[in-house]
């Protein structure tokens, strides 16, 4: 048999192989040491250090692939920003360039092609040209198969519980809405856009159960400020609720 048909035999991995929330402790990687010796502090040290290794892998794929979302959201919405240099219209093509787009207009339109980036694009939509896969599981698998891993031990993932690479996409596709989204003080607008309900008088219902196709919308300028639920109903198409 030739070399290169040999196949390697895919690494397993607990699903809690790392921590997603912050650094993985050596008390943490040890839960992967197996083997006579794995009890020994060095067995535990080595450990985690290939644990941190492969936790920065994942991140690095999972990073580039929530970037090339983000792109080609920007592309189809038709979102764009005025460069400072030239004062051209340009089309936003990275995650910078929607952050200022962001701070330059804080218009209804534009916060619909946030809400739809951000709320439904990477969840709704994505499903329907990734055989029924949202982003993240579709990111998880493609982190899986370049890593050439596999789960185990599935079966004792509690109820609700994700695994340690969904947690990943979670906490980086977070910080990276957090960091396009936060409002600074070179902002002109009060605008903003949220899933949940407002806990405001008059908005917030504990019973209401959000439609996936509608958001919460701030209006107003610095001075003053208030929301609107807005639904779309497919790419592009956005109407008020009434």
């Amino acid at each position: 048999m030739m070399a290169g048909t040999i196949e390697t035999r895919p690494s397993q991995w607990r699903w809690d192989r790392f921590d997603a929330k912050k650094v993985t402790s050596i008390e943490w990687a040890r839960r992967n040491c197996v083997g006579h010796d794995n009890d020994t502090h060095s067995a535990h040290q080595a450990m985690q250090r290939r644990v941190l290794q492969d936790e920065k892998a994942a991140s690095r794929i999972i990073a580039g692939e929530l970037h090339q979302l983000l792109h080609d959201a920007a592309d189809i919405t038709g979102m764009t920003y005025r460069c400072k240099l030239t004062c051209h219209t340009l089309a936003c093509i990275n995650s910078k360039d929607i952050r200022l787009s962001w701070r330059q207009d804080g218009s209804a339109e534009n916060r619909q092609r946030l809400a739809w980036m951000f709320y439904y694009y990477g969840t709704e939509i994505h499903r329907l040209g990734r055989s029924t896969l949202t982003h993240g599981e579709w990111v998880e698998r493609k982190v899986m198969a370049a890593l050439n891993i596999e789960y185990v031990h599935l079966a004792d993932l509690p109820i609700g519980q994700r695994t340690c690479l969904q947690q990943l996409y979670s906490k980086k596709f977070n910080a990276l809405r957090t960091n396009v989204m936060r409002i600074g003080n070179s902002f002109r607008h009060a605008s903003m856009i949220k899933k949940e309900q407002p806990k405001e008088a008059g908005w917030y219902n504990k019973n209401y159960k959000r439609p996936k196709a509608t958001f919460f919308m701030s209006v107003g300028d610095q001075e003053s400020a208030g929301w609107q639920k807005v639904s779309c109903t497919c790419v592009g198409i956005w109407k008020n609720d009434t």
